[in-house]
């Protein structure tokens, strides 16, 4: 089959989205396909295999999150459909197709068989919000318009489930080569502190700051432990002036691709302390294949992640006291977290590429043999 994977975001930047495209693009190359991603333009150095860019993308910021809106000219889109035409393509895989714009100004013009994928989950509240009723109603026109709706896990499952859709999304985990994580934890030496990580964006939602809370306790219940905070963001003047105080608490800028793995797998613990609209939990089955252990807010898409023996590990969001608890449980138990580790290591081969990636391929070939 030949391919085309669209998304809102730009490839050189981090993201579970770009992951999740990057690792199925690979595998679905290795067994015989081909695959063109559209993107917005981002590093004008930076390359891919198979990446198209077209029009334009600027930051835009709601419900606690960063992410970017992208579109293009008419004559842009008209150039791209039609290189894409002549290449010979048949299917269409959109990610994250209520982010305007740039996914769905190339899926209608392409007119081809698609599936999309919905990776987020929509904020809950007991108020009306705008913008989640538009969203929603965005995800009912794809739904009523192309070959199979996907969403991640059973969190943005309900959501749809509860609104009515019909047909109900598929769901299917997002694709992972987790090779390269393994391989940084064979790597990786043994830390002589208890050391934990934390990277990602350093945004309210992320709850940085109730890992900080946290981190007071734990400081104070043993001396040889450190928090290693890697990211960027809107948080992050406010969060260094809350560590002022700790000693044992370092920020770092976000690290390359390599040395990301190299730093999560020299951890101990992983820390995931979102308070909610995670959909998924990547990081934290990146974390597991490298063998380190994550410990994470049980919002609805870690859970989703963290089963099993893996439940043991998750904490309320929000909540400083219990995820205090649960470091310094964990920093005084090294029985017990190589037992964890075995299973999570077991537990993230499970999300591998080369488990999940068939499952995309057959729903592209159900979508081809669909009417469009």
């Amino acid at each position: 089959m030949k391919i085309v994977q669209l998304t809102p975001y730009a490839m050189d930047r981090p993201g579970g989205v770009q992951s999740n495209i990057r690792d199925l693009a690979a595998w679905c190359r290795s067994q015989g396909h081909e695959v063109r991603i559209v993107a917005p333009p981002g590093d004008p150095d930076y390359c891919e295999e198979g990446l198209m860019t077209v029009g334009n993308a600027r930051p835009w910021s709601i419900h606690g999150t960063s992410f970017e809106v992208s579109r293009a000219t008419r004559g842009e889109i008209k150039a791209a459909v039609s290189e894409l035409r002549d290449w010979g393509a048949e299917v269409i895989h959109m990610h994250t197709p209520w982010t305007p714009l740039l996914p769905w100004q190339m899926w209608r013009t392409l007119n081809l068989p698609s599936i999309a994928t919905f990776h987020a989950t929509l904020p809950e509240g007991a108020g009306f919000d705008p913008m989640s009723a538009a969203l929603r109603r965005v995800g009912h026109y794809f739904n009523r318009r192309i070959s199979r709706v996907v969403v991640p896990s059973m969190a943005p499952y309900r959501q749809w489930e509860a609104a009515g859709a019909n047909p109900v999304p598929a769901i299917l985990p997002p694709t992972i080569n987790l090779s390269a994580w393994r391989a940084a934890g064979e790597q990786a030496l043994p830390s002589e502190t208890f050391r934990v990580v934390y990277m990602g964006r350093l945004e309210a939602r992320k709850g940085v700051s109730v890992l900080l809370d946290a981190w007071q306790a734990v400081e104070a219940s043993a001396p040889k432990t450190e928090l290693i905070i890697a990211g960027h963001g809107a948080e992050e003047t406010a969060l260094r002036a809350q560590a002022s105080g700790l000693k044992t608490v370092t920020f770092c800028a976000p690290p390359n691709a390599i040395d990301a793995r190299a730093l999560i797998a020299s951890a101990d613990i992983f820390a995931a302390p979102a308070l909610h609209g995670e959909s998924f939990g990547l990081v934290l089955i990146e974390a597991m294949a490298a063998g380190t252990l994550p410990v994470a807010a049980a919002n609805e898409g870690y859970a989703t992640v963290m089963t099993g023996q893996g439940s043991e590990l998750l904490v309320p969001p929000g909540d400083a006291t219990a995820l205090a608890r649960k470091l310094i449980t964990l920093s005084q138990s090294p029985n017990r977290r190589a037992q964890l580790t075995s299973w999570a290591k077991s537990h993230a081969n499970s999300f591998d590429v080369a488990t999940i990636g068939p499952d995309y391929v057959n729903l592209y070939a159900q979508a081809l043999a669909a009417p469009i």
